[in-house]
């Protein structure tokens, strides 16, 4: 469902297994393997985008894997976002 203001970002855009026809929308030397929902809430949080979790939600191309999902506010494009989303997952994961 579509919410004016509002982007839904699967974990599907940031798996580095995925190609860019399976849905991985940022450069794969930022893609990371095997993102979780909770994971890219933490980092929507950490970018101040009033993140919203959808735990179960299924990506369109996958149908059959509940992979969760997340809905954030517009603040920039799309593509900026993602690539900021990315940059901070994998600052998160280094931090580990």
């Amino acid at each position: 469902m579509r919410r004016k203001g509002k982007l839904v970002i699967w974990p599907a855009y940031f798996d580095s297994e995925n190609t860019r026809g399976d849905g991985r929308r940022v450069p794969k030397g930022l893609a990371v393997r095997g993102v979780k929902d909770d994971e890219l809430y933490r980092a929507a949080d950490d970018l101040e985008l009033n993140p919203e979790l959808k735990p179960g939600t299924a990506y369109s191309k996958k149908p059959w894997d509940k992979t969760g999902s997340i809905v954030v506010d517009k603040a920039k494009s799309k593509t900026l976002i993602t690539t900021e989303l990315a940059s901070r997952i994998r600052y998160n994961r280094s931090k580990r």
